[in-house]
């Protein structure tokens, strides 16, 4: 493996990610200016129920479909994956009709957004790692920089066209649609190619289903739950600011962890030997960690003057919040693509012992410093959790990179 191959393929990745990103930006100026931070009170419960419900959607087998040799047995994963995701958005849209006739329901129609979106991102996040294992490069570019155009032109519609309606989660379902419409003629040809391969290769693959879906769940819930807790303990404006940084920031970082992340996926499957793997896992830690320290550094000293800034006064306070959760987002740029490693030596027993453990202590923290009533004390504590976990995993890592297979 060549290491000029690794970094051609993060090179192509990331500059979609990029353009992507610049777009995310500057319609991130423009939406402060559109909505106050309760407004993203209800968008960040919507969001933490899809990131959850996205991990359970393809049973994991979006991740599965990387690792056959054989193209018929990847096909075969690619349409389980589909098909039981379909599966799941039809159970959720029937739940959610069941709700929208209880006659004590709260008013939440932003609901009903939740299986559309679950729906879409089933037949999404397959199609992306099919791509990947090909290196189509240029498509799964391309659908990402039209995903960030259309979320952000229907997010800031209301300036536009001067409606009080807040946007935020259409904007986030339109954005999906529009990037797997660039994936259509992918879908439809791998949903028509004939296969053989029946449920032999599903128990072949049964780790991932089995272990990786609930081991992914819990992680995702335990990153998630913040959203949930901070609405229930503290007031919509606080979990506004929470919502606004953690999606400002979660942006660039998904730049860099999606491209180096399923660039080191692809590679670590691939690698023909353990010496190989082993300077692959090295590298790819060191860059992350040279790229990962200046933005911290500048969160932790400068957060709220920062923020205040670029976006107004009224928005120091999601500063402050970046300046909490500096050292958790910096930690996580580094680990999140290299744990990709786990699922290519398929650990994903001891993967879903490590998520339970972070789930449990995660939800320790965030009761502790939501029954203190102090907002800064739950981020500091959800942020140290998230810290210790993520080195405790990057050691692991690293140890396992050094492991012969």
């Amino acid at each position: 493996m060549k290491a000029d191959s690794f970094l051609a393929k993060i090179l192509w990745l990331f500059s979609g990610l990029l353009l992507a990103q610049l777009i995310n930006t500057g319609f991130a100026f423009l939406l402060p200016r559109i909505y106050d931070p309760a407004d993203f009170a209800h968008f960040g419960v919507f969001l933490a129920t899809v990131l959850i419900l996205f991990e359970v959607n393809n049973f994991k087998l979006d991740y599965a479909l990387m690792l056959p040799s054989v193209e018929e047995e990847s096909i075969a994963l690619y349409k389980k994956a589909v098909y039981y995701s379909a599966v799941f958005a039809g159970v959720l849209m029937l739940i959610f009709f069941a709700y929208k006739l209880m006659p004590f329901r709260e008013h939440a129609d932003y609901l009903g957004w939740v299986p559309v979106s679950v729906f879409l991102n089933g037949i999404y996040q397959p199609t992306i790692t099919w791509c990947n294992r090909h290196g189509k490069y240029a498509l799964i570019n391309s659908s990402r920089i039209l995903q960030a155009i259309i979320t952000g032109i229907i997010a800031c519609a209301p300036i536009f066209i001067m409606t009080p309606h807040v946007l935020l989660i259409q904007g986030f379902v339109m954005g999906q649609l529009a990037a797997l419409v660039v994936l259509m003629s992918m879908v439809i040809s791998l949903l028509e190619a004939p296969t053989s391969v029946g449920n032999e290769v599903l128990m072949r693959y049964i780790q991932f289903p089995k272990f990786g879906t609930w081991s992914a769940l819990l992680n995702t819930l335990s990153r998630n739950l913040v959203f949930y807790l901070l609405h229930f303990f503290f007031s919509p404006a606080q979990v506004g600011f929470y919502t606004f940084t953690n999606r400002l920031v979660q942006a660039p970082l998904g730049v860099v962890t999606g491209a180096i992340g399923q660039a080191y996926f692809r590679d670590a499957s691939q690698s023909a030997s353990a010496k190989d793997l082993q300077e692959l896992t090295r590298k790819t830690m060191l860059s992350l960690s040279a790229l990962a320290a200046l933005p911290v550094v500048i969160s932790l000293a400068w957060g709220p003057q920062l923020f205040g800034f670029l976006f107004g006064d009224a928005w120091e306070g999601a500063g402050e919040v970046a300046r909490w959760l500096a050292l958790w987002y910096g930690s996580s740029l580094v680990v999140t693509p290299l744990s990709m490693l786990v699922d290519v030596k398929g650990l994903l027993r001891w993967e879903l012992r490590y998520n339970i453990a972070f789930f449990i202590i995660r939800l320790t923290a965030l009761l502790i410093g939501g029954f203190s009533g102090h907002f800064l004390l739950t981020l500091g504590l959800f942020c140290a959790v998230g810290v210790v976990f993520n080195l405790y995993l990057l050691w692991f890592v690293n140890r396992l990179s050094h492991a012969e297979s």
